[in-house]
């Protein structure tokens, strides 16, 4: 008998989960500061960019963990020489995050950490042509870690400070020699990101 109540007792417990978790909806928007491209010499540095898009946000309140997922228009880019190459992409963040929410300030300010990959679809034209002499290209599909921290003030509004680590090659600068274009360097770049989002 006891087997049983605790079973059931078990049950309810693991149904009750669900019915506690929260489920939020949101605007997300901030700044890229994208560093240059790694292994590119010569004068080359990156620019400021933005990205603006929705956002869902998954707790389960006892724990505070949860999951973030984003969907993203970005545009970041990098100044070679003097000539601005923009890179416009969907960016999809997932983050596994915990909110440590404080007995005192949990109604005003509730701090949290987040990590997890992030997906990336170049869109458009991204890339810079001199005169069929060198050309520098984004990868039209990247992949990146996401290291973040912030805060949600008031239930309502997210701040957000992340570092975006590429994990594999963003860039490629080549070179049009023996009538064919050959890749020269491959370039990874690091982008740190400042949002700010709203949660319905």
């Amino acid at each position: 008998m006891k087997k049983i109540f605790g079973l059931i007792f078990a049950l309810c417990l693991i149904a009750t989960i669900p019915a506690s978790a929260q489920l939020k909806f949101g605007i997300k928007a901030g700044t890229n500061l994208t560093g240059s491209p790694s292994d590119m010499k010569g004068d080359t540095e990156g620019y400021t960019g933005f990205f603006v898009g929705p956002m869902a946000k998954f707790t389960l309140p006892i724990v505070g963990l949860g999951l973030e997922a984003d969907v993203l228009y970005s545009q970041s880019g990098a100044e070679l020489g003097g000539d601005k190459v923009k890179k416009q992409s969907i960016e999809i963040p997932v983050y596994l995050r915990y909110d440590l929410a404080l007995p005192v300030i949990s109604n005003v300010a509730v701090p949290f950490i987040a990590v997890g990959p992030q997906f990336g679809f170049t869109i458009g034209d991204s890339e810079k042509d001199w005169k069929d002499v060198a050309r520098f290209e984004y990868k039209k599909s990247q992949l990146s870690l996401n290291l973040g921290i912030g805060a949600v003030l008031l239930n309502h509004v997210q701040a957000h400070v992340n570092y975006n680590i590429a994990m594999g090659n963003t860039s490629e600068y080549s070179k049009f020699t023996d009538g064919a274009w050959n890749v020269m360097t491959k370039s990874k770049t690091n982008t740190w990101q400042i949002s700010v989002a709203y949660l319905f």
